[in-house]
């Protein structure tokens, strides 16, 4: 893992190389991990992320026109594009940088035009959210090339606007806010109906790892879209008996278990899964501020095994590899971190009693004949987001 003022000068010497040019400055985005309330986000319940210390740098510099030019080192791709003319035959992940460019204009924001290059160490395709991080990354550096501040709620809407229209995907906020506003040493409870964003310190006592599966998720490919309708299905039901229910975050153990028939078997289930995880982030945030370690691992257990077995984002790979690590000495609690289906599990262990070497290589041993890519393992420390970071300038 590359140091961020390392990140920065990469990026600004392959923006000289690409552009032939000097970048203004440059914005670190961060990944995330979500430590609960999976799949609530959508339902406007509550989750706990924590951005993570591996980023996307997007190095900046104004044009005297209205394009926006980006380049991808990861995929050694250059794409150009005027906002308000987007082109249908754009590389995919060309599409989160021109929603982001598109909806802030929709939204009143001048922006300049920009010259861009992004550059990191965060994974694509591992559930630790490269999507929303390239997002955060180029809607910061096109933020702090025009002198303006935008309002973070604001900002994550615009962004999901894009995420919604170019891409396809239905997302919740957390991603974006993460990668934006998450602080240092902190979960982030973001409560995704009023977008109200708390900061709850971590304990020194534990620790979080990130276990890359070896799986990469396309998520557009996924159920994920399926998943939100089956949710909406299931709050049309509870209203019927409910009306002051507005999503799932509103509805209880009890009324669920009402309209159980209601809803058939699968429907129930779904259902099931989000309001009980919406009461998990609660249990979560009292475990870890008093100090509970052994519930705050248990919860992440309960949290696997609903997401496998109620919501179905699971794969029989990623149990197993949940059942491996809870047998590794020091590890208090594990599982699957995104929307499922490959990605990242997160593990919570007492501090400093996994090595994270030598674990890591038993467990890429262990199930790299099972996977597309190589497992990995690396310990997660928990960073400020795009906005209280200071830009580089070269």
């Amino acid at each position: 893992m590359a140091a961020p003022t390392s990140l920065f000068e990469q990026a600004v010497t392959a923006f000289r190389q690409c552009f032939a040019a000097n970048p203004q400055l440059a914005v670190a985005a961060p990944g995330r991990a979500n430590l609960i309330g999976e799949h609530t986000d959508y339902n406007e319940g509550h989750v706990l992320p924590i951005a993570i210390d591996r980023y996307l740098v997007a190095a900046a510099a104004p044009r005297a026109d209205r394009t926006i030019r980006v380049h991808s080192t990861a995929l050694g791709e250059t794409f150009a594009f005027d906002p308000a003319r987007v082109p249908a035959d754009r590389p995919r992940w060309t599409s989160y940088v021109a929603g982001v460019a598109v909806e802030l204009a929709r939204d009143g924001h001048r922006l300049p035009g920009a010259d861009l290059l992004v550059h990191g160490d965060l994974p694509i395709a591992s559930g630790l959210s490269s999507s929303a991080a390239l997002e955060i990354a180029v809607a910061t550096a096109l933020e702090r090339l025009a002198g303006l501040e935008f309002d973070d709620a604001r900002l994550v809407a615009a962004c999901r606007r894009g995420d919604h229209a170019l891409v396809g995907v239905r997302c919740g906020p957390m991603d974006q806010f993460a990668a934006r506003a998450c602080r240092a040493g902190h979960a982030g409870l973001l409560d995704c109906r009023s977008l109200e964003l708390s900061h709850r310190r971590l304990p020194a006592a534990v620790e979080f790892l990130s276990i890359y599966s070896g799986i990469p998720r396309a998520l557009a490919a996924s159920e994920y879209n399926e998943r939100q309708d089956s949710c909406r299905r299931a709050v049309a039901v509870l209203q019927a008996a409910w009306p002051e229910i507005r999503a799932l975050r509103d509805a209880t153990p009890e009324q669920l278990e009402a309209c159980r028939r209601d809803l058939g078997e699968r429907a129930y289930r779904r259902a099931r899964h989000v309001v009980t995880e919406q009461r998990r982030v609660f249990a979560m945030v009292a475990a870890l501020e008093s100090g509970d370690a052994e519930r705050a691992g248990s919860l992440l257990y309960e949290g696997h095994r609903s997401l496998a077995e109620d919501y179905e984002v699971s794969l029989p790979v990623l149990d197993e590899m949940v059942e491996w690590l809870a047998r590794q000495p020091g590890v208090l609690g594990v599982r699957l971190t995104g929307a499922g289906f490959g990605g990242s599990l997160i593990c919570m262990a007492a501090a400093g009693a996994v090595d994270e070497h030598e674990a890591g290589a038993r467990f890429a041993e262990r199930f790299a004949a099972h996977t597309p890519d190589r497992p990995a393992l690396w310990k997660l420390h928990a960073v400020d987001g795009a906005r209280h970071r200071p830009s580089f300038i070269p």
